[in-house]
């Protein structure tokens, strides 16, 4: 018997949170956005729509109960293709409106090399 995922209360509360247009911190878990954003630390991300975001932006997608943290690749016919930095392959397209929040990265030297690095995979 296949059970459906019943989202958690921590995600709906952060994805409604970022659809009144506020601003929330999470912690980042796994090691698919090393070493851009290593496991345990701490993502700022501000609301966004696909319409606010470009490809090279780190991105907060909502993906079958999930809440996940990958960059942008492109956008293209209302579908949204992303990628973790570490990861060879992209994920699978999501609706557009499956992005809800942008993650804010400082400029630094560090950041355009995780950013040139994962867009010429």
């Amino acid at each position: 018997m296949t059970r459906a995922r019943v989202p958690s209360l921590r995600f709906e509360v952060v994805a409604a949170m970022l659809r009144q247009g506020r601003t929330v911190e999470l912690p980042a878990q796994g090691t698919s956005m090393r070493p851009l954003i290593p496991p345990g630390g701490v993502v700022r991300v501000e609301p966004a729509r696909a319409t606010d975001v470009r490809p090279g932006d780190v991105v907060l997608v909502e993906a079958g109960g999930h809440l996940i943290c990958h960059r942008l690749v492109y956008v293209a016919a209302g579908r949204a293709v992303t990628r973790g930095d570490a990861a060879t392959d992209c994920d699978a397209p999501l609706p557009a409106d499956a992005i809800i929040g942008r993650v804010a990265i400082s400029p630094s030297p560090h950041a355009l090399y995780c950013a040139v690095r994962a867009l010429l995979r």
